[in-house]
């Protein structure tokens, strides 16, 4: 079974579930726990989360054991990464094994921290910002930020999409105050932590659901290819560029605006009078003689 089908079941986990993992025997048996063929959704948290920054949380979303555990990578440092768990694996093995799913929106800057400050290189990603890219109808020039995504594409009850964008926001606002260094963890901080992750397996279902194969395989080339680019000397983690995506305009349809339905309405409107004004036959005689 793919991981996309696996998350079609997905349920949001509670926020209660996110315990967070600050001593290497609890990270050892969380490793131990997830299962061979588990997939992973993940987010890092921390200042300026790059090779320019610090690293301070990574979070796990693990399916389908629908369990949520935030790392805390600011306390147990690099033993993060390499305490082997009871199964004898580490996280850092985990996340460049290419046969164990990852998936994250937007995988860069995330790639970009963990190879600059632990030398752990992401193997086996699937980029969901890059999926709803690929998946669209409509101009591909620019990719789209998860709040956008989750309000547009997810059918979420009113008051299940409040809390959500209420959470982002506020937690946005106070990363200035660097919030995700702060211990014990802030309870703000761990539901903007869980946030990030809880509506991925959704998002993928629904972006994977929408496309064909051929554009599936676009998609999965250009997540690895995302990596190898935040690993490269020559990344640069806040540059503009970043905004466009890979495919240009796509099938160059654009998305309209009210004003250009308006005008495409008068301009359908003036087009349908001139047909009542002018048969066939009439236009094409006059043709005729304009062009003699």
């Amino acid at each position: 079974m793919t991981s996309s089908a696996k998350a079609s079941s997905t349920k949001a986990p509670s926020v209660k579930a996110a315990n967070v993992i600050s001593s290497l025997t609890v990270l050892k048996g969380f490793i131990g726990s997830i299962p061979a063929d588990a997939t992973l959704y993940l987010d890092l948290e921390g200042k300026s989360l790059s090779r320019n920054g610090t690293p301070t949380i990574i979070t796990i979303l693990v399916h389908p054991t629908k369990v949520t555990r935030l790392i805390d990578v600011q306390t147990l440092g690099s033993a993060a990464f390499t305490t082997p768990g009871t199964n004898g694996k580490t996280i850092k093995t985990i996340l460049e094994d290419p046969q164990i799913s990852k998936c994250l929106w937007d995988v860069r800057n995330d790639a970009d921290a963990l190879w600059a400050h632990y030398k752990v290189r992401l193997a086996g990603v699937t980029d969901i910002q890059l999926l709803e890219n690929a998946s669209r109808i409509t101009d591909r020039t620019y990719v789209r930020g998860l709040e956008t995504c989750v309000e547009n594409d997810l059918k979420l009850g009113f008051s299940e999409l409040h809390r959500w964008t209420l959470t982002k926001r506020t937690g946005k606002s106070c990363i200035v105050g660097d919030i995700f260094s702060v211990r014990p963890l802030d309870t703000l901080a761990k539901e903007y932590c869980v946030n990030d992750v809880v509506h991925l397996p959704t998002l993928q279902v629904t972006y994977t659901k929408r496309m064909n194969s051929q554009w599936m395989k676009r998609a999965m080339g250009e997540s690895a290819r995302r990596v190898d680019e935040a690993c490269s000397p020559e990344y640069k983690p806040q540059s503009e560029k970043k905004k466009l995506g890979p495919w240009g305009p796509g099938s160059g349809i654009k998305e309209l605006t009210m004003d250009d339905w308006l005008e495409k309405f008068d301009d359908d409107r003036i087009n349908s009078m001139e047909n009542d004004m002018f048969c066939d036959s009439d236009y094409d005689d006059l043709t005729g003689v304009w062009e003699n």
